[in-house]
């Protein structure tokens, strides 16, 4: 399966549960998405990435989507600061 038929699956699901369908990623939002899921799996720990990226993905659905790139650069910067601080 790949990513967009992964989506479509998604989207069959939600609206058999009544639920509204995902909007598409941009390749900019994809990036991001995967960078996050990157920094926090190497320095959070590895089971943490998917976990967080959900959390991220509830937060996101309530915020406009002029400012979700923003927003998931943030937690990437601020999680990347504070793994330094941490060290």
């Amino acid at each position: 399966m790949d990513l967009a038929r992964c989506f479509a699956v998604i989207s069959e699901v939600a609206a058999a549960h009544g639920a509204s369908s995902p909007e598409p990623l941009s390749a900019d939002e994809r990036t991001a998405v995967l960078d996050m899921a990157r920094v926090v799996a190497h320095s959070v720990e590895r089971s943490a990435a998917p976990l967080v990226s959900y959390a991220v993905g509830r937060v996101l659905a309530e915020t406009a989507p002029t400012a979700r790139l923003d927003l998931v650069r943030a937690i990437i910067d601020r999680v990347g600061a504070e793994v330094v601080t941490d060290v």
